[in-house]
């Protein structure tokens, strides 16, 4: 008996939820939070590269020796540090985060078509940095424009 009343339970929780008990959110209400988490997720911590940089800087050795002499290096008795690289990377990243934030930041002011331009620009510019994200923010800034120019024809 237990275990029909159970399976009975089990049953009912799994079947899905009616279509009038779903709240639907307005599409304009939904790109508004796209955009804003887009932003905040392109924003840097004021403290984070600095954090970084006292846990990854380590020191590297040149290997000595008489056939580095024949080969074209600068200096090896100069010391380095490991992660010049990484933190080049680190640092163009970051610029072509700051450049997607503007265009971001002009369609949340509501200039999406100030904001639509500068996204096409850096899609063009940028084909494979943050693509997904771009192209989705596309999408969202043609269907404000088309929202905005709805709204203009009803009025």
């Amino acid at each position: 008996m237990r275990l029909i009343l159970l399976a009975l339970v089990a049953a009912a929780l799994a079947l899905p939820v009616r279509a009038e008990e779903k709240s639907t959110v307005p599409e304009k209400a939904s790109w508004s939070v796209f955009f804003k988490n887009l932003k905040s997720a392109l924003a840097q911590s004021a403290v984070g590269g600095q954090q970084k940089k006292a846990r990854s800087a380590t020191g590297v050795a040149a290997v000595r020796g008489e056939e580095q002499d024949k080969k074209n290096i600068a200096d090896p008795n100069e010391p380095g540090l490991k992660g010049d690289v990484k933190e080049a990377r680190a640092r163009k990243t970051r610029a072509l985060n700051d450049e997607l934030a503007a265009s971001i930041e002009l369609i949340s002011k509501g200039k999406p078509d100030e904001g639509l331009k500068g996204l096409e620009a850096f899609k063009a510019a940028h084909p494979k940095h943050m693509a997904e994200d771009v192209n989705k923010a596309i999408e969202g800034a043609k269907a404000m424009i088309a929202e905005k120019g709805a709204g203009s024809d009803q009025e």
